[in-house]
């Protein structure tokens, strides 16, 4: 990919296609994004989920009805079994298996089926749920199958509560998967990290590769500069839209320009640590030593 402008013109045309319903367009737009060099997971990061994030948010904001809302994620997720088909050919399996699921209640698939999708590029064996499942039919699948992990997304604080019950369930079985967690409902302040008795906490894909690699002992295969930086990117992007502010207004609140947030949110810019403290602060999240966002009033 060539410069930022290039992404942001691909970004616009996937858009435009889902809110017209284009299929094909929206086809074009992600086989352009490849020719140019994107690779198939700075394409699910950069373009799917972004594109699906401001859908998302026209539809909370009342710029587009469910309908149009609905059609464009069905067309993602398509694009998605494509894109999936086509990393199947080179993957070389790691020899784990994971259960992906969204939490029991939670009816949005496109972040799990993300994180499914980047694990089987990955090399593992993965049994993506499709949709919430009730707890006990999870744990009597887990129990029958030969689980390594658990992955569980939950994109809506109201049902943390459901996960810990599932959380709680899956630790009783003997021996127990690890057991992960991700989603955007992770990065409100209504939740409380350290209260979810989890294996291990995503905030995004990325981290939730990594993560789930390091739950299992696999320790090569690191991702590279520009993807952490794009996960980054994608994490302020988040925290922000919690908030409610514009990136103007991150900016004013942080002592930055706004076209530096707007680069570091499309993770096209390098970030110093003295900046995350600035944005950390604007937004009021703290670092623990680790690194790691959280909410100081929790």
């Amino acid at each position: 990919m060539g410069t930022s402008q290039d992404l942001e013109t691909l970004r616009n045309r996937y858009v435009a296609a889902l809110l017209d319903g284009d299929a094909y367009k929206a086809r074009r737009a992600v086989s352009d994004a490849q020719n140019r060099g994107l690779e198939i997971q700075a394409v699910y990061v950069d373009l799917l989920a972004y594109s699906q994030s401001v859908i998302g948010q026209m539809w909370h904001d009342g710029e587009i009805n469910i309908g149009v809302e609905h059609l464009g994620t069905v067309i993602t997720l398509e694009i998605m079994s494509e894109l999936r088909a086509q990393a199947s050919k080179t993957r070389k399996s790691n020899g784990f298996r994971s259960v992906v699921v969204p939490v029991e209640g939670d009816t949005h698939i496109v972040g799990s089926r993300m994180l499914s999708d980047f694990l089987i590029i990955d090399g593992w064996e993965v049994d993506f749920m499709g949709g919430p499942t009730p707890g006990k039919d999870l744990v009597d699948f887990v129990k029958n199958r030969s689980v390594d992990m658990v992955a569980i997304s939950v994109t809506i604080p109201t049902y943390i509560n459901n996960a810990k019950s599932i959380i709680r369930a899956l630790k009783s079985i003997s021996p127990s998967p690890k057991i992960l967690i991700g989603g955007l409902a992770l990065t409100s302040s209504e939740v409380e990290l350290n209260s979810l008795n989890c294996d291990a906490v995503a905030l995004n894909i990325f981290e939730g590769i990594t993560q789930a690699r390091s739950l299992v002992g696999i320790t090569d295969g690191g991702f590279t500069l520009e993807e952490h930086l794009a996960a980054l990117g994608s994490r302020i992007r988040a925290a922000r839209l919690e908030k409610q502010m514009t990136q103007q207004d991150l900016a004013n609140a942080s002592e930055l320009d706004r076209t530096y947030i707007s680069a570091l949110e499309q993770g096209k810019q390098n970030v110093t640590f003295g900046a995350v403290l600035r944005i950390s602060k604007a937004l009021n999240l703290g670092l623990n030593p680790g690194g790691r966002w959280f909410d100081p009033s929790q």
